[in-house]
């Protein structure tokens, strides 16, 4: 058995580091292919997402589940009820810029081929999506990101488009259909989750629809390579 003090260390350091490397130094270069940028607004947009990252705005307020807590004093055990609430939110890193993008996005492609992608990534990613208490909705990690890729080739291949489209599909498909599939979909599910604030597009709670953009377009670039 491997304990965790013992796997940590390996886990940062040979998946944690690298992994974040990768996407520091690909993300400006996504930014670049997908919508034209130059390196500096790239990167200034990446900066962008970044420090929003850490800015959640409330969108509603919402009655939460029953907390029971068992206490002793003195010998004598007894139980607390208290009622958690839960706050939805949305990132403004996460998703809120992201979700932007990807509009923006739309002005430029066709929309039947869109679609098409993004029905089949939001039916894989909702079916995918799981609700894990205290954590969030949970997706395979890269399976988002590939079906997105992978379904933008095919219509891009389909109707015959330019090349040049398929980061921008790949783009708005991953997105949008993380944000639906994953999310909005699932706000049925908001109270197995747990109290407290519930982003969309956070880390620890919603989280993804911005690297589903981001991967999307880099593995779309192996299928033009």
């Amino acid at each position: 058995m491997i304990t965790p003090p013992l796997l940590l260390p390996f886990f940062i350091l040979l998946i944690l580091i690298p992994f974040s490397l990768i996407f520091v130094i690909a993300t400006p270069a996504v930014f670049q292919i997908t919508f034209g940028l130059d390196y500096k607004s790239a990167l200034l947009l990446f900066l962008l997402i970044v420090f929003g990252s850490f800015i959640n705005l409330p969108l509603y307020r919402k009655r939460g589940r029953v907390v029971v807590g068992r206490y002793s004093f003195f010998g004598i055990i007894y139980y607390i009820e208290r009622r958690k609430d839960i706050v939805l939110a949305v990132n403004l890193g996460g998703c809120v810029i992201p979700s932007i993008l990807a509009l923006r996005s739309l002005l430029e492609i066709p929309a039947i081929p869109f679609l098409i992608s993004f029905l089949i990534c939001t039916l894989v990613i909702y079916h995918l999506a799981k609700p894990i208490p205290n954590v969030g909705i949970a997706v395979p990690m890269f399976v988002p990101p590939l079906v997105s890729a992978l379904s933008s080739y095919l219509v891009v291949l389909f109707f015959n488009l330019p090349i040049i489209t398929l980061p921008k599909i790949a783009f708005s498909s991953g997105v949008l259909s993380a944000l639906f599939g994953a999310d909005i979909l699932h706000l049925k599910d908001i109270e197995e989750i747990g109290s407290g604030i519930v982003s969309i597009g956070g880390a620890g709670t919603f989280d993804g629809i911005f690297l589903t953009g981001v991967f999307s377009v880099v593995f779309s670039m192996l299928f033009i390579a």
